[in-house]
């Protein structure tokens, strides 16, 4: 999936800081402006991307994201996750058949699901400085773009003038 977005800042190591308007897929996502928020209000983000064309600060840009990385990173944050809730219940649940722990077997392995769950994310958490200094999840700047190339949806609000 593009995306487009300006050069704010040139960093060492061919990375640069780059103002990006969210995409209209993710617009209901409930991260930028909530589930019923307006479109023309969604909040622009700045991210740290790979540079290797040597974009100069505020040009336009059209950003890649690998596939195989940004699947890996739905795995990660969804399958995961839902892995962990599945090996608790079941897990919790036997236990407390075989130990004849007190209350109802379901609950013992909807607790320890849970838990399970929230302890992958924050193991995932405490990972994601490691993963946000290296290279693999960062988008890259594939082109220079003009403004007539960006679709209307991704483009940026033309500055107010001040009368």
């Amino acid at each position: 999936m593009d995306h487009f977005g300006q050069v704010m800042d040139l960093k060492e190591e061919n990375k640069a800081i780059v103002k990006v308007r969210p995409n209209l897929s993710c617009e209901n996502c409930g991260r930028c402006g909530g589930f019923f928020g307006d479109p023309e209000k969604r909040q622009d983000q700045l991210v740290e991307v790979l540079n290797p064309i040597g974009a100069g600060k505020g040009q336009l840009v059209r950003l890649e994201a690998r596939p195989t990385e940004v699947l890996m990173a739905a795995f990660m944050l969804y399958l995961l996750p839902l892995v962990a809730l599945l090996i608790g219940l079941f897990a919790g649940r036997s236990v407390a058949l075989s130990q004849g722990l007190s209350g109802s077997a379901d609950i013992w392995g909807l607790v320890t699901g849970l838990v399970f769950m929230v302890l992958l994310f924050l193991v995932l958490r405490m990972h994601e400085r490691n993963l946000a200094k290296g290279r693999r999840f960062k988008a890259v700047i594939a082109a220079v773009v003009s403004e007539d190339e960006i679709p209307e949806h991704a483009r940026f609000p033309a500055p107010a003038e001040n009368s």
